[in-house]
């Protein structure tokens, strides 16, 4: 009589322990899918090759124009005898961007030798369409392009699709948590998707 109940319990559990190992399968095969996408974006996003910003006739600070992005302007100015510079700014008045950014809150745009302008569209193709038109006022054969390290590998195409002069881009590492970067990953690789298939302004 118990070995018949015993047996006949059997059938009943099966089910939930292959649904169980299912589960398992998923969860592992979803861990090893997302370890493999983030060793793929190492040398993107994280690592990505970082140009020599000696030798430059201008400097271009994309936007937001952090303080890291500003410093490091700041120092290659320093070094290459104090080359023009150029800064992508906000326009919070015509709703463009943060006005902690707009021209009149920073304070790199009063200084001699710097122009602050913000790009029509307010992208990044934006900003090469911005380098585009003071290049052909104020002529500059090297342009050293100053933006932050998730962002140089897509700035590196979006420049070289739209702007014919040569370029060296660097970024800047800024505090991230893992919550970041892995809004970075999904966020940058969906902007590479848009760069890819849209024209140049």
């Amino acid at each position: 009589m118990t070995t018949s109940s015993t047996t006949g319990a059997l059938p009943t559990h099966r089910p939930l322990v292959r649904l169980g190992r299912a589960i398992r399968r998923t969860l592992l095969a979803l861990v090893v899918a997302v370890a493999a996408i983030a060793v793929a974006g190492l040398p993107v996003y994280v690592f990505p090759p970082q140009g020599d910003p000696t030798g430059a006739d201008l400097v271009y600070v994309i936007g937001p124009p952090q303080p890291q992005r500003l410093e490091l302007a700041s120092a290659i100015r320093d070094t290459d005898g104090h080359v023009p510079l150029l800064i992508s700014v906000s326009d919070s008045r015509a709703g463009r961007g943060d006005s902690s950014f707009d021209a009149d809150a920073v304070d790199e745009c009063r200084q001699a030798g710097a122009t602050c302008t913000t790009p029509e569209p307010f992208t990044t193709a934006g900003e090469a369409r911005l380098l585009t038109a003071y290049v052909a006022r104020q002529p500059a054969a090297e342009t050293v392009v100053i933006t932050y390290t998730p962002h140089v590998a897509r700035t590196r195409y979006i420049f070289a699709k739209c702007y014919s002069g040569d370029v060296t881009v660097v970024g800047v590492d800024t505090p991230m948590t893992p919550a970041d970067w892995a809004f970075q990953y999904v966020y940058q690789t969906a902007a590479f998707v848009k760069a890819w298939i849209t024209p140049c302004p």
